[in-house]
């Protein structure tokens, strides 16, 4: 009893010493803030609970699929019976008394292929949670993508508008010079200063927005703890040659249709019309009467006066069920009803699908073209035109209004470059995610 007591205590220490590594191990933080792209879908597929799930559910569907090979089991029953409470059984051990015991094994076979329509059903479903796993990461992977792209557009946005800012600033501290020699209006320095606080308040509202885009990340790769720390290491992807997408993902003239074998959204959907096909079949199989076969083994002492009887008596059965009640016309008429439902479904799968591949090559081409204008010299254009009519307007040559206008216009350009890249490396994303290379994860 001791002995037991202290292994028992052992093994609740080392179960403790494990959850406190599992727990330290979860508390560790990401080593580096400063994340690629490929390291934080490295920390998408090891970190994703949505990822365990979908595995969750393979290793359930691959349970199941064990469970349908599985034959019945055998049925050993065992009783006594002519037992006479007063006693008169006879004399000696409890073999030799004139009790009535039967030990019989029964064995079931089942027939009209039910095994093997099981064993089709599973396979079919465990198929469809693999594709539903592959599916599950493809749409993880465009998330953190996009989660990933956001993060930098909010970062380039924040810079843009601390620099204009320091713009406005830096044009107060020289007009407030002017205004002491009497060579501006005191109307033009307080319009100065209000640009100004409206520029702070741009980049309070940008750093807002960046502190979502961190935290929306950190959430998809699971380091919330971190998030405020996250900050997008990769440059802008380039559009040279992204107008014609075969240079980035298959040949842009590849039917649509060519494309959906490869999606694993598709082949989770026909999978899962394989599997309540294969479901009917078994429905129909329930008809055919399986049949239960049996051996019997009797002890009984008979009384002295017949010793030539014999102790021993064998017997064997065979039974079969009788379809009074059930006919199993619901299971087929379900069976049938799902067939339906799954043909439905695969309907539904193909057609989003399908507007899925042609919406992100016509977002990608478009995308492209913007992102490409924007790389000529427009932002620098946008700069030099600032500075030159800052420069004139310290010399007197241009209004108030002309300087805000430009800075105006600065801002706005910088901003819709931003957005164009992000909108072109979103694109990216989900044109890979629409038109996969592969169906296997």
């Amino acid at each position: 009893m001791r002995r037991s007591t202290i292994v028992i205590a052992l093994r609740l220490l080392q179960f403790g010493s494990l959850l406190s590594a599992a727990g330290a191990a979860m508390a560790q933080p990401v080593a580096e803030a400063n994340l690629s792209l490929k390291r934080a879908l490295e920390l998408m597929r090891a970190r994703d609970p949505n990822l365990q799930l979908a595995q969750t559910a393979v290793d359930q569907a691959l349970a199941d699929k064990i469970t349908a090979g599985e034959r019945p089991n055998a049925t050993l029953a065992w009783s006594t019976s002519k037992i006479n409470p007063a006693g008169h059984n006879g004399s000696g051990d409890f073999w030799n008394r004139s009790y009535d015991t039967v030990v019989s094994l029964s064995q079931p076979f089942e027939r009209g292929g039910k095994r093997r329509h099981r064993l089709a059903q599973a396979e079919a479903t465990a198929d469809a949670a693999h594709a539903d796993y592959a599916d599950s990461v493809r749409s993880e992977r465009l998330a953190v993508t996009e989660a990933y792209w956001e993060l930098k557009r909010a970062e380039q946005k924040y810079r843009n508008a601390q620099m204009l800012a320091a713009i406005e600033h830096r044009s107060i501290e020289a007009s407030e010079q002017r205004l002491r020699v009497g060579d501006l209006p005191r109307l033009d320095l307080e319009r100065l200063r209000i640009d100004a606080a409206a520029a702070d308040n741009a980049v309070d509202s940008a750093a807002g927005a960046l502190r979502d885009a961190q935290v929306a990340l950190a959430a998809l790769i699971d380091i919330t703890a971190q998030s405020g720390e996250l900050a997008a290491m990769d440059d802008w992807p380039h559009a040279a040659g992204a107008v014609d997408p075969q240079s980035i993902r298959g040949d842009a003239t590849e039917p649509a249709e060519a494309v959906l074998t490869r999606r694993p959204d598709m082949l989770a959907a026909a999978k899962r019309l394989s599997a309540a096909e294969a479901a009917l079949e078994l429905a129909h199989a329930q008809t055919a009467r399986d049949i239960t076969v049996s051996g019997q083994y009797e002890h009984n002492p008979v009384p002295p006066a017949a010793p030539t009887v014999g102790h021993t008596l064998l017997g064997i059965g065979v039974s079969v069920p009788i379809f009074t009640g059930n006919q199993y016309q619901g299971e087929i008429a379900r069976a049938n009803a799902d067939i339906d439902a799954a043909r439905a479904n695969l309907a539904r799968v193909r057609v989003a699908a399908l507007a899925d591949v042609q919406r992100a090559r016509a977002d990608l081409r478009a995308a492209a073209q913007r992102v490409r204008r924007y790389d000529s010299d427009l932002i620098e254009r946008a700069l030099a035109a600032e500075k030159t009519v800052e420069t004139a307007y310290a010399r007197g040559g241009l209004a108030l209004a002309d300087l805000l206008d430009a800075r105006r216009a600065l801002k706005a350009t910088q901003d819709d470059a931003c957005d164009a890249h992000a909108d072109f490396a979103e694109a990216l994303a989900a044109l890979a995610a629409a038109v996969p290379e592969e169906t296997k994860e």
